[in-house]
């Protein structure tokens, strides 16, 4: 065992479970650990993790010794990580020295805690309960598999079978009494586990064969019944039906259960296909009960619920080992109906009619015995022959079988095209001369991207096939060379299968015994058989482009098998060049270099008629396109097997590579501009005709030729193609610009990157410039497909922080540049000199107001555009800080030394984003620990966003760290005016006077203190208020909080003010009578207490004169005049603004403290004589 693995496991454990509540994020990360080194379980952890389930479910069952307070809560997050560790210790098979020893006596500590855990399920937290019963169904196949394995006849074993048994029918008996369907949904997990485990493994042909059957029990076990299980595997079956809820039962009505339990009954028929009549028929007569009343479910449910089904249906029917109930499930599908099963079989219809053209494409290949009828051999390479042998041709009556594979060739079975013979055959040498012939072939294989073509074989007459042309942008030739065109296409068309066979087949040599001199003949040779018959093709070309232009007959003229053919070998030629080039440079033990000759330049300009031919019509001929770029990539690989030159930089301009590459090209860009024009003409189309009552009707031409999605061809092109530069997805990122043709881009990029994972990076790159576009939908879609296939992955976190993080920072620029241009504007209103002044003070007034109205119209409506640009820059950045909150830190180094326009409008945009975090403030946390100087008020926005619910409490640990904070830092009480419902009595205590020092006359703080007070006299559900507004009123007249006595009379002033929503005060009079009584009997009297009986009076005379008498009788038993010379005075003013009506106490005070009192207030002596 690795030592630091094992001091690593105990920091962590340490450092999560100090925290308060334990980290859960640290503990996973312990889990994960422990996994990479179950010893350390076995020694240490395995206890750790039992005590700390046990422990939790002894205080949740009131059975423990510990004494803790309500939030008993945060007992969860340990409990889960011991069921977590339990669980991945016992569903592992053990080390061998364990296995007889000490692997019973824990699996027995974990059944016995799971007795306890379900013993009391509605006093546990549900996500505990829930574990335990995951727990328990990884762990019961597991022991099975052990027991039946083992053979051993051991006492621990069978108490062990026993007990997990006896916990299974516990978990049955669970199911027959719970409502919660949350539980339920991991019980329907059970069931289908015991399900598939107790019954036999299917017949051969069905599915494979699952890791745990019954057919492993033996018959005659020592302690296992198989006949028991037997009934098991049965009554669980009818059990994972019967979970499914009735009319009669409706406990479980929610449609997150019903399709969880869909899935585990559909994936039983998927492991177990035998039970499929069985159970499909009950599914569908369930299905049918249900939806038969209307009281049943929503139609919401009834929608959800149904597209479940089927989509699950006929994700079954797609299963291969499925076929023998592919007919059962054709005619359920066919019942249930729905867009899915309908899509499904156009595709199929789509792929059949594909299938078809290219059969027909592949038979017209094949070679016809006579060289006036078959294709041009010219491009086919004829093997050398021997010394001592002759050439032969092919008898009379023979021909020669397409794409025979020689013996040993490589031949790949999922695919249509021909196998891959070895080189030394395609090049006619003697394959003794080198070894390396097999590593080549490889190499081949594996760089080259097969097309794949399904193997299903239907006939099809060529004839019969109608194939659509597209129109021609091209001149329109003159009515006489049409004419002519029609009547000698036949004529033609035999030319050019003359023409095309007239010339001998190419001789390949072995270059080894070659000179110089005749190897480069050999080598121009090939090069003018590539010229000659571009010069014959270009007039063939020529000719149907005419009769593609033409539409006498109402549709374009049919597609030339013929000149396709032979623009298939033209293109061979080319390769074979290539080819001869390699192996002459080989011979010689030189690079593969040919540099920009004259003869290279004239071979590939030859073929550029092919390469426009071709572009004219991709979709039509994009099977033709195909062929071609692989016979070019099979040349680049077989010349250069390890791709020395790169596929980014060829080393030669008129290299195959660069070849290819430039076909590769232009091909995928004449694809993408057909599918840009076919988005745009769906885009302008409308699809219903609106009838006169508003309905839509659709026409008899949609419901007979389905909508081609515009993307299809784009993503066959790359699905398909040998090689692709990634830098070829900048044509696609071109749709993103616009908003008719984004959704295309879209739809092309998320596909892209799935199927062809050397292109992801350079898509994601498109996708993360575009997360900023101005277009909602282009911005909403980009983002959500880097979420969807990105954010899951750790090494692209960087590069996509990257991105975001460049996004908000320019939008926050130009922002601050929009903003300084906004003073500018608002500024130069005011200085604007009028071409006619305003004459006398009213016009100068009316003026002045007016400038007014026309700067706040004119800030208004550009911070609007302010806040709406900075958003579109600002979104992907805060989706991602939803997800790895750390990135906030970025924005808070932005937010120091904005202006303070813009700082308003960041505190508004994240606003949605920390309410998410309302139930998980922890993640957020330690990014606002950490908040730098001058960006105070972006903390507490924060602050306030996480507690602005009034109707719960903050969380604990949000308001423990912002206590921590401001004690920490010295912050103001801005930070915990909205904590006040979450803190401790004697929290409020200490922090009341930090929150009235806020107050200085103005509305702000006197808002801010008013709802601090609010939260903490307001009483929430099994929480009554931290303080009575009583203790409140007495709190505020401490000596801590009256050192500022002003401010502290504001607040009593704020107490005494705030009212109810339906504007009545907030506190009745006796919360006044209880507190001031409270305080006239304390040893020390605050001169604060008579200014707040004043302020009573104040806002409710007539009923606070009682109180106040009292009070002023009180003092003066106390002998008031014998206190503090402020207490008097302040006693004198109010017991003046009591008279008359005090005059009765009066006869309390001693004349001569009378005499003594007048001369301290004159007004006072008057009344009183």
């Amino acid at each position: 065992m690795n030592r630091n693995a094992g001091a690593q496991a105990e920091q962590l454990y340490s450092e999560a479970v100090q925290e308060t509540p334990p980290d859960r994020n640290k503990l996973d990360r312990l889990v994960d650990l422990l996994c990479d080194h179950p010893q350390l379980i076995y020694d240490t952890f395995f206890a750790k993790a039992h005590k700390a389930a046990e422990i939790a479910v002894d205080i949740w069952h009131g059975t423990g010794d510990i004494k803790v307070n309500d939030r008993i809560l945060i007992l969860t997050v340990p409990a889960l990580w011991g069921w977590t560790v339990m669980e991945e210790t016992l569903c592992h098979a053990p080390p061998p020295e364990l296995l007889e020893t000490r692997y019973p006596q824990l699996a027995q500590q974990f059944l016995k805690l799971a007795e306890l855990t379900l013993a009391h399920p509605n006093t546990t937290p549900g996500p505990v309960v829930r574990r335990t019963i995951q727990a328990l169904t990884r762990f019961w196949p597991e022991i099975i598999n052990a027991c039946v394995s083992l053979k051993t006849q051991s006492p621990a074993w069978r108490q062990l079978y026993e007990a997990t048994l006896r916990r299974a029918d516990s978990l049955i008996q669970l199911s027959e009494q719970s409502n919660d369907p949350a539980l339920q949904m991991h019980l329907a997990k059970f069931f289908e586990t015991e399900a598939s485990i107790f019954t036999a493994a299917p017949q051969p042909g069905g599915s494979p064969r699952s890791r745990l059957n019954l057919d492993r029990v033996p018959s005659q076990h020592a302690y296992i019944s198989k006949t028991a299980l037997v009934t098991r595997g049965e009554r669980a079956r009818q059990q994972l039906v019967q979970l499914l809820p009735s009319s009669d039962n409706m406990r479980l009505c929610s449609t997150s259960f019903i399709t969880a339990t869909i899935n585990s009954i559909v994936y039983l028929m998927n492991l177990r296909p035998q039970f499929c009549d069985q159970l499909l028929e009950r599914l569908i007569n369930w299905y049918d009960a249900i939806n038969s009343s209307e009281q049943t479910m929503t139609r919401l449910q009834s929608v959800v619920i149904g597209k479940t089904l089927r989509i699950a249906l006929l994700q079954l029917y797609t299963r291969n080992h499925m076929s023998a109930y592919s007919e059962i499930l054709k005619h359920k599908l066919d019942a249930l109906g729905g867009p899915e099963w309908a899509r499904w079989q156009e595709f199929q219809k789509r792929e059949r009619e594909r299938r078809l053209r290219h059969e027909a494409w592949e038979r017209s290949l094949v070679p016809p015995k006579k060289a006036s009828e078959e294709g041009p051999q010219s491009a086919r390479w004829v093997p050398a022959p021997e010394d001592g042998q002759e050439k032969s041709a092919p008898e009379d009556g023979q021909v020669e079988p397409a794409y025979q594979p020689a013996p040993g060739a490589n031949v790949d079975v999922n695919t249509d095209l021909p196998p891959l013979k070895p080189l030394a055959e395609v090049l006619g040498v003697n394959s003794s001369r080198s070894n390396s012939e097999d590593n080549q072939i490889e190499l081949l294989e594996e760089r080259t991207k097969r097309v794949k073509l399904d193997k299903e074989q239907e006939e099809v007459v060529v004839s019969d096939m109608e194939i659509e042309v597209p129109e021609k942008e091209l001149e329109i030739p003159d009515k006489e060379l049409q004419q002519a065109a029609v009547e000698n296409d036949s004529q033609i068309e035999t030319e050019m299968q003359d023409a095309l066979g007239s010339e001998p087949p190419f001789e390949m040599l072995a270059m080894d015994a070659m000179s110089p001199d005749t190897r480069q003949n050999h080598l121009m040779e090939a090069i003018r058989r590539v010229i000659r018959g571009s010069e014959r093709m270009r007039k063939f070309i020529e000719h149907k482009r005419v009769l593609h232009n033409i539409d006498t007959a109402g549709k374009p003229a049919p597609r030339s098998r013929t000149l396709e053919e032979n623009m298939v070998q033209q293109v061979q030629l080319v390769a074979n060049c290539y080819l001869v080039l390699f192996e002459a440079c080989r011979a010689r033990h030189l690079p593969g270099n040919m540099g920009a000759s004259t003869e290279w330049s004239s071979m590939h300009a030859c073929v550029e008629d092919i390469l426009q031919y071709v572009v004219d019509a991709p979709q039509e001929l994009y099977e033709l396109a195909m062929v071609l770029l692989y016979e070019l990539w099979m040349s680049v690989v077989t010349s250069d097997p390890e791709l020395k030159c790169t596929p980014d930089k060829p080393d030669s301009e008129f290299s195959v590579l660069a070849l290819y590459l430039r076909w590769c090209e232009h091909i995928f860009d004449a694809i993408v501009k057909h599918s840009v024009r076919l988005a745009t003409q769906q885009a302008d189309t409308t699809p219903a005709a609106q009838t006169a009552d508003g309905s839509a009707v659709v026409s008899e031409l949609t419901k007979e030729k389905p909508r081609t999605e515009p993307s299809e061809l784009i993503l066959a092109f790359i699905r398909d193609a040998p090689y692709i530069l990634p830098a070829l997805l900048a044509k696609v990122a071109e749709c993103l610009k616009s908003p008719s043709t984004a959704p295309l881009g879209l739809a092309v990029l998320e596909t892209a990157i799935e199927i062809r994972p050397p292109i992801f990076i350079t898509g994601l790159d498109i996708l993360l410039e575009y997360a900023a576009s101005p277009d909602r939908a282009t911005r909403s879609g980009c983002i959500q497909v880097i979420l969807k296939h990105c954010s899951s992955r750790s090494s692209l976190l960087p590069r996509m922080s990257l991105a975001a993080k460049s996004h908000f920072v320019r939008g926050v620029r130009l922002a601050e540049k929009q903003s300084v241009e906004l003073e500018k504007q608002v500024a130069s209103i005011f200085n604007r000199v009028d071409k006619v002044l305003p004459v006398g003070e009213l016009a100068v007034t009316e003026a002045v107001e007016a400038r007014k109205r026309e700067a706040l119209a004119l800030r208004k409506q550009k911070k609007q555009a302010i806040e709406a640009g900075l958003a579109v820059y600002a979104e992907l950045f805060l989706k991602l800080c939803a997800k790895h909150m750390e990135l906030l830190v970025v924005m808070f180094v932005a937010y120091k030394g904005l202006s303070a326009t813009v700082q308003v409008i960041i505190r508004r945009i994240i606003t949605p984003l920390i309410k998410s975090m309302a139930d998980t403030p922890a993640v957020i946390i330690p990014v606002l620990k950490q908040f730098p100087v001058g960006t105070e008020t972006l903390a507490q926005r924060i602050v306030f966003l996480l507690c602005v619910n009034t109707a719960r409490v903050p969380a604990r640990e949000l308001v423990q760290a912002v206590l921590n904070m401001c004690d920490a830092r010295r912050l103001d009480g801005n930070f915990l005016a909205y904590l006040g419902n979450g803190m401790e009595r004697a929290e409020v205590h200490k922090r009341l006077p930090t929150i009235v020092a806020m107050l200085n006359g103005s509305a702000g703080p006197q808002m801010l203190v008013s709802e601090f007070f609010t939260r903490v006299t307001t009483s929430y559900l099994n929480q009554p208020s931290v303080l009575t507004p009583t203790e409140l009123l007495v709190a505020l007249h401490e000596p801590a909080v009256v050192i500022t006595e002003k401010k502290a009379e504001e607040a009593v002033r704020v107490f005494g003010a705030m009212t109810n929503a339906d504007g009545t005060l907030k506190f009745p009079p006796r919360v006044f009578d209880e507190a001031l009584a409270q305080l006239a009997g304390r040893a020390f009297v605050p001169v604060l207490m008579l200014k707040t009986a004043f302020i009573y009076r104040e806002q409710h005379h007539g009923v606070a004169d009682v109180a106040v008498k009292n009070l002023l009788q009180t003092l003066i038993e106390r002998k008031v005049w014998e206190m503090r010379s402020s207490l008097l005075n302040a006693f004198i003013s109010l017991f003046r603004t009591m008279l008359p009506d005090a005059l009765p106490l009066v006869k309390s005070i001693p004349p001569n403290i009378l005499q003594m009192m007048a001369k301290i207030d004159a007004r006072f002596g008057a009344p009183v004589s």
